[in-house]
């Protein structure tokens, strides 16, 4: 069964695994918060293309495959301009109903899976924001370009260089008369 080009903004997530169910959707930066305001011109980026795909996991689990695809702008660390990071994630989930249940799991059986407390009214912008923000760069920065030279950096040859006073040069002379 499938399900395509409608607007979610909740799903029965164990539905969907359970009857193999396709959505794609989208969702838009307003619908995510966290996400705008890390990122810069959020007023310019369109609607993520989403797609979740119900399947099976390990043991039987129910599960679903989230794909996101878009782009946001970010500044570069080096040179503060306009960076654009494109956004293609596909991360398998397994669906649980409780803590408890998802702490019974074997770490070597939930290594390729996320595992995540589902629900019937899964909150998919909320979803997809957590999944955006986990693809960020910590440092966003271009591939070619430096960081700005500071002025303090740059001392042309008119410019006499002033040597500041060091205000505990003296500390030392204080010391010795004492």
């Amino acid at each position: 069964m499938s399900k395509s080009n409608q607007n979610f903004s909740t799903v029965d997530i164990f539905s969907v695994a359970t009857n193999r169910q396709k959505i794609n959707t989208t969702v838009s930066i307003s619908e995510m918060p966290e996400l705008a305001s890390l990122i810069i011109n959020s007023e310019t980026v369109k609607p993520f293309a989403i797609e979740i795909e119900g399947t099976e996991g390990v043991r039987g689990l129910p599960a679903a495959i989230l794909t996101i695809e878009g782009k946001v702008q970010m500044r570069c660390t080096r040179c503060t301009q306009p960076i654009d990071i494109d956004i293609e994630r596909e991360v398998p989930f397994l669906f649980v109903k409780s803590e408890a249940e998802a702490n019974r799991i074997p770490v070597e059986e939930d290594e390729e899976w996320e595992v995540v407390v589902g629900s019937e009214h899964m909150d998919v912008a909320a979803w997809v924001q957590e999944e955006i923000i986990l693809s960020l760069p910590n440092f966003p920065r271009h591939d070619d370009c430096e960081a700005p030279l500071k002025h303090s950096d740059i001392a042309s040859e008119d410019e006499e260089v002033i040597e500041r006073p060091k205000p505990f040069a003296n500390l030392r002379d204080l010391l010795k008369k004492n």
